[in-house]
């Protein structure tokens, strides 16, 4: 009888370590899957930060780029100066039948704002680096800086979403005016003569 008390009570001692075992697995699990949520709802709210700091208003995303001259180019080494930064894609109509147009806004000297274009070399669909100068220059165009972001890195932070996209740029680096399509000369220069 003794022996029988004592195998219950190993079988209700063991049932019931398992028991805690799991309920203790169970919460580290649940603990693990807040913590998660936590984490994933901060990277949003991160991420929606990030959304909203692209804005009228808001400071214009520092970057780095090399240009198709093989020169370093900042941003911020403009501060002081208006920009006119374009992004586009040689596969993309509408941003071809604006580049006459803008050639004729960069040879304007009396203008008062920098012009900057950036593509993305070999991404969706974009020619390679190698392509790109000697497409650029059969199509006749010239006097336009073009910039090279080869891991889209710039077109990610700018939250390119249609092309061509103009942000017009004032003085003191912040943003002024969001286009999206092409932008007329007229429309640019208005724009720009509003702005310090």
């Amino acid at each position: 009888m003794k022996k029988l008390a004592y195998i219950a009570i190993s079988f209700l001692s063991i049932f019931l370590l398992i028991a805690c075992g799991n309920e203790q697995s169970k919460e580290n699990k649940e603990n693990k899957e807040s913590q998660s949520q936590t984490q994933s709802k901060q990277q949003t709210s991160k991420t929606q930060t990030t959304i909203q700091q692209v804005a009228v208003g808001q400071e214009a995303p520092d970057f780095t780029l090399q240009s198709m001259d093989g020169k370093e180019v900042k941003l911020s080494d403009y501060r002081g100066k208006k920009v006119y930064l374009k992004f586009w894609a040689s596969w993309c109509g509408p941003c071809r039948k604006s580049m006459p147009e803008l050639m004729e806004l960069a040879a304007k000297e009396d203008r008062d704002f920098e012009i900057l274009t950036v593509i993305a070399p070999g991404l969706q669909g974009e020619k390679s680096v190698e392509q790109f100068p000697k497409w650029y220059q059969d199509q006749g165009y010239k006097d336009i800086p073009v910039l090279y972001d080869t891991q889209g890195a710039t077109f990610q932070a700018y939250q390119i979403r249609s092309i061509p996209t103009e942000f017009l740029i004032d003085s003191q680096g912040k943003i002024g005016k969001i286009q999206l399509g092409a932008i007329s000369n007229a429309d640019a220069e208005k724009a720009f003569s509003e702005m310090e």
